[in-house]
């Protein structure tokens, strides 16, 4: 695995077939990059930017909130599977249609079947629906789904919705229209769909909003449900997006570890530089611009690559040899402390089996912090401390909890938009929710009714 990886905003590793380098940015400033690019959600409504007629608020501060999600969730080792397992324990049993029933007590749910509602649901795939939407909950606490109307309004006779059809937080964007005194906190209207990620305005298409007072009102609409975050009037501040850098850092050791392996090396160097000198290539980078030419921190990241790469090759190997690296040492106050700002290219004693110790010891804490963002119990993610799988009691005692406490919400969020539309279409009182299995402690179930005894069904 030869090349430059970037473990972090400050951190890189270079593997050739000579050796590996350890690359570091030091000092003031070293964080920066994160500064630049960190989330600011209750500002997002501030930075609404024009498309056509309409104006419509960005997904994070650079727009890019849904792509840093996927960019950081999928190459990862369990963060995809924990979020297919919140799914899974979502959905559990599967759909089914329920009335809401009180006996002075308790309220509980009546199982129901209807023809009508069943038919209408089969139509258009609804399973597969609630799967992707309880995606797109668990990933970015919204979801928009297309709410299609059925040519009967067209005609005069009672009209409906014919199908509902979930979109991906990638593709769609608030949107209202251009206000030339705009007030604080414009109400969005309308949602924009189309390709976010390369900014083509030719593919983007516009919608109103889904109306539960007037659902038949466009021919098509799109309904919104967000679980709002405080202090953030639009959209939400996805829980995911505090644990990107852990997420990260749990993505790159396995990287490391695998260029060791496979190279059969020990990292021989470690490389410091100043922060300074990459803010000094930034303001250089930001004077060259053309006209029009924005300037955006990839174009200082590919400069990094390529210093770091050259210097991976003055460092390494005997054809090198004579070669060398200059670059100015000084020394600065800040706050009448001095501080050096140059590099430093340092042999690093090969203690491989320390390095390798202390890099799976924070493997085992990003895990645990991956699982906190995402908050499901390590039972029920099968992640138990140290790769032990933890006992059947406290697997129990997590599901139970999980059912009480995580599934109500989320299944609220997941089947509004076709319960919306059951309303809309059949003026009654039933619901689709999800069927939940309460499973009792081992010494309450009946030795024939144990998983053990149980005949497989085909």
């Amino acid at each position: 695995m030869n090349g430059l990886t970037r473990i972090n905003a400050k951190d890189y590793l270079s593997v050739n077939e000579t050796g590996a380098y350890y690359f570091e940015v030091t000092g003031r400033g070293a964080t920066k990059e994160n500064q630049l690019n960190a989330e600011t959600p209750a500002e997002w409504g501030d930075l609404a930017m024009a498309a056509g007629d309409y104006e419509f608020i960005p997904f994070g501060n650079n727009d890019d909130v849904p792509n840093q999600i996927v960019d950081a969730v999928y190459p990862n080792h369990i963060a995809p599977r924990i979020q297919n397992r919140k799914i899974e324990l979502l959905i559990e049993q599967g759909p089914y249609l329920y009335q809401e029933e009180a006996d002075g007590t308790n309220f509980t749910r009546k199982p129901v079947i209807d023809a009508a509602i069943k038919q209408w649901l089969e139509e258009q795939n609804y399973q597969e629906q609630l799967h992707c939407t309880a995606g797109e909950y668990f990933h970015v606490n919204a979801i928009a789904n297309f709410m299609f109307r059925n040519r009967a309004g067209r005609i005069g006779s009672r009209s409906g919705i014919a199908k509902t059809e979930p979109i991906s937080a990638t593709n769609w964007r608030l949107a209202y229209k251009k206000t030339p005194n705009k007030k604080y906190l414009v109400k969005p209207t309308h949602i924009i769909v189309g390709d976010f990620k390369n900014k083509k305005q030719d593919t983007w298409d516009v919608y109103p909003i889904y109306d539960p007072l007037e659902p038949t009102k466009y021919p098509i609409s799109i309904h919104y449900t967000v679980r709002r975050s405080f202090g953030v009037p639009y959209y939400s501040a996805p829980e995911i997006l505090g644990a990107i850098p852990w997420i990260k850092n749990s993505t790159a050791i396995p990287k490391i570890l695998t260029a060791l392996t496979e190279n059969s090396l020990n990292i021989k160097w470690h490389i410091q530089s100043p922060a300074a000198y990459w803010e000094e290539k930034r303001k250089i980078l930001k004077g060259n611009l053309k006209d029009g030419e924005k300037y955006s921190e990839k174009m200082l990241d590919d400069l990094r690559d390529e210093i770091l790469k050259k210097l991976t090759q003055v460092l390494s190997g005997v054809d090198n040899v004579g070669k060398f690296w200059h670059n100015p040492y000084v020394v600065t106050l800040i706050g009448g402390t001095a501080h050096e700002q140059g590099w430093r290219i340092e042999p690093i004693e090969q203690k491989i089996l320390d390095y390798v110790r202390a890099q799976l010891e924070i493997a085992q804490q990003g895990d645990r912090s991956v699982l906190a963002a995402f908050g499901l119990h390590s039972a029920l993610a099968n992640v138990g401390a140290d790769g032990k799988s933890d006992s059947g009691a406290e697997q129990l005692y997590a599901l139970t909890n999980h059912q009480r406490t995580s599934v109500m919400l989320a299944e609220y969020y997941v089947t509004k938009a076709l319960n919306d539309a059951i309303k809309a279409n059949f003026n009654t009182d039933i619901k689709i929710g999800f069927w939940h299995i309460n499973v009792a402690p081992l010494q309450e179930q009946t030795p024939g009714s144990r998983a053990k005894n149980q005949n497989p069904t085909i």
